[in-house]
């Protein structure tokens, strides 16, 4: 029987994807400024492939291993460029 769950990398992007869920409703629930808008969207453009992938079988994550990859690259850069934190995530590149 082949192992379906999630490497450690996958674990991580899932779990900051919650989390940038979590910022992304907070910062719509308020007036929002031309940053806060910017901010949105670079946490949406880093995060919306990765429920897809970890959805996957074991065949189609290893094969798109890059989606993750790409999704915490672009995310660790969004949150460096408005100062912001993760706890699921490195604070560099």
């Amino acid at each position: 029987m082949t192992s379906t769950a999630l490497n450690e990398t996958e674990k991580s992007a899932l779990r900051a994807a919650s989390e940038a869920f979590l910022l992304i409703r907070m910062l719509a629930s308020r007036p929002m400024s031309g940053e806060a808008q910017q901010i949105i969207r670079d946490m949406a453009d880093a995060f919306h492939n990765v429920p897809v992938h970890c959805a996957g079988s074991v065949e189609q994550r290893q094969a798109n291993a890059f989606l993750i990859e790409d999704a915490i690259r672009d995310a660790i850069r969004a949150q460096n460029k408005y100062g912001l934190v993760s706890s699921h995530l490195p604070t560099q590149v």
